[in-house]
Order: C-alpha cells, then structure tokens, then sequence
C-alpha cells in the first residue's frame, strides 16, 4: 500500500515550520560564517582582478567568479532551513561591499545570487540536500547573476558566442567553487562534531 502524496498545502505548512524553526544559534552561526566569507571574496578579489587580463580575451573572465556562490549554497547545506541561502548571500555581500571596490552594489549581487539558489532549493522543498541539488543551486545562483551582469553592463551588445561561453564559465566555477567546494567544507565541519546540533549531521546519521 502506497503512502498519500503530499499534498502542496501540506507542503507549504512544513515549509513554513521549518522556517519557524531557525533557532538563535543557526541565525548567528549563519551570520559569523557568512561574515567570513565576505572577508575571503575580498581576498578573492584579488584573485579576480590578477587572472581577468588573462581570461577575458578567450570570454572567460567569470571562470573564477564562482566563489562569490559559496555562502548561499554552503550554509544552506549547513542548516537547511528557509530563508538562509538568501540572509547568508546578502551578509557574505555586505561585509565584502564595506571591505572592496564594489561598494553596496555588491549587495545587489548577493541578493540576486541569494535568491537563485533560494529557488533551487525551495523548489525541493529543503528536503534533498545531495550534491547534484547543491550543484543545481549553484548553477541557477550564477545564472541569476550574470542575468542581473547582463542588463546593468548591456552585454545584449556582445554576441551570441561570447554570451554563452561567459554564463557557461560561470556556471561551471559556480558548480566547482560553490556545490562541491561546499561540500567539502561540510564534510570537514562534521567529523569535528561543531555540526551536531544541525540538520546536516542528524541528517547524516
């Protein structure tokens, strides 16, 4: 005998307790770390403007933009709780806005990425945390932000080619630098038990 399928009310509902269920800790656990973050997409940063001289001829000056997607993903895949891939995306981008060139534009880019991977994994309903969904998130998240690139910097003026090659780059530096080095840091954060009291690890068990 088949169980019910959920019905999407139902659905709705656990959303929003899981919501409701973000505790202090997971709320300033997600602001330090994002936080620190901010400070290494300054270092990153530098890392930027040294390989975009060499990378932007051959359209692939966003091969190392995909840092700029860790926080989202990353404390998401911690907590797994709503909300936080867009208040850890839009903390990591304030921190980096007070500290680097791009100024509080920065802040806009951390709410478009915020809000693409937000989407992902709202979409499942923040029950599947497997590496394809953080990697699908990562990708959408890039994507959302060179379509935000696209309109402010009017590349409707660059072809076709050059176009797909860049969200292409972006997407794929997302997916390494943002899913999988994600998951990494997870792995590494769980066998030292700082986890025990999220989701991630009575996930894992």
């Amino acid at each position: 005998m088949t169980s019910p399928a959920i019905s999407p009310s139902q659905n709705k509902t656990s959303i929003l307790q899981l919501f409701r269920s973000i505790t202090l800790q997971e709320w300033i656990t997600a602001a330090v770390i994002a936080a620190a973050l901010g400070v290494a997409y300054w270092a990153w940063t530098l890392v930027y403007d040294f390989t975009k001289p060499f990378l932007k001829p051959l359209g692939l000056k966003y091969l190392t933009s995909g840092l700029w997607i860790l926080a989202s993903v990353f404390l998401s895949d911690l907590i797994r709780k709503p909300s936080i891939a867009l208040f850890a995306s839009i903390i990591a981008a304030f921190v980096e806005a007070l500290i680097t060139q791009w100024g509080m534009s920065a802040v806009i880019y951390g709410v478009v990425q915020g809000v693409g991977a937000e989407l992902v994994f709202l979409i499942f309903a923040y029950k599947v945390w497997n590496l394809s969904v953080l990697s699908l998130a990562a990708a959408v998240s890039a994507f959302f932000s060179y379509s935000y690139d696209y309109l402010i910097n009017q590349y409707s003026s660059l072809s076709i080619g050059l176009n797909f090659i860049q969200v292409m780059s972006f997407m794929i530096s997302a997916v390494v630098l943002g899913a999988f080095l994600s998951r990494y840091l997870s792995n590494r954060l769980l066998k030292t038990g700082l986890l025990d009291n999220f989701l991630i690890a009575k996930q894992a068990n």
